[in-house]
């Protein structure tokens, strides 16, 4: 996941071709660990699967991943593409209950796991899903990090939570923590519009810009206790 160069330590990044029943499905940047991870998630969020049953076997390269799955190898129609979480009940959202004094201290625990906190050196992203128990991956792409995520999820088999992330919150990493059945998404820094835009309409709470004791909440507010008079 890293090399030293001159006593401090790189992190790696490569490019990853994702093949699904031998047809390019997608090109990602990812650093190269937690690869098969990264391989569900991809499948799971983009609609190739509706659970780890459907994979057969997923092989991984120096700058490749090969996914055999059953049935087609095109997806469905991924959660950012679709009106809301009705158009796919398996992606419905798990319902969470939080007050603004929980969200601040969960968003202090996650710090913990950061690279700041871990390895300081290392210039990559960290996303969490804390579903009684944490759950936590990183990458050089927040892109890839929430992916890693998703797939960690799926194969252990947890649905629902409050997802972390040290990136913005742009549609895709909103839409992939939807697909894990978050119903809360926590973001650090601020979000995007197309964001913002997907949170409303598939109906998540998105938290952002959490500095200090403040913090911004967009979208079904109503889950956050204390947030509409924030």
């Amino acid at each position: 996941m890293w090399r030293e160069i001159e006593g401090v330590k790189i992190a790696l990044d490569r490019l990853f071709e994702i093949y699904v029943n031998g047809r390019l499905a997608a090109t990602l940047v990812a650093s190269p660990a937690d690869l098969e991870d990264l391989a569900v998630g991809f499948l799971y969020a983009e609609g190739y699967i509706d659970s780890l049953d459907d994979v057969v076997e997923i092989k991984t390269g120096e700058r490749a991943i090969y996914a055999d799955i059953r049935g087609a190898a095109g997806p469905a129609k991924s959660l950012e593409e679709c009106g809301g979480v009705e158009a796919d009940p398996r992606r419905k959202l798990v319902e969470v209950s939080l007050t603004m004094d929980e969200v601040r201290s969960l968003v202090s625990e996650f710090g913990k796991f950061t690279m700041p906190s871990v390895e300081p050196s290392l210039a990559m992203h960290t996303s969490a899903l804390l579903n009684g128990e944490w759950l936590v991956a990183h990458d050089v792409s927040r892109h890839t990090a929430v992916l890693k995520l998703v797939g960690k999820a799926v194969r252990r088999g947890v649905r629902g939570g409050v997802v972390f992330t040290t990136g913005r919150a742009s549609s895709d990493v909103v839409a992939r923590s939807a697909a894990a059945g978050a119903s809360v998404v926590v973001s650090i820094r601020g979000p995007l519009y197309s964001g913002v835009e997907i949170a409303c309409r598939l109906g998540v709470t998105l938290v952002a810009n959490v500095r200090g004791r403040g913090l911004v909440v967009l979208c079904d507010r109503g889950r956050i206790a204390g947030s509409l008079k924030a």
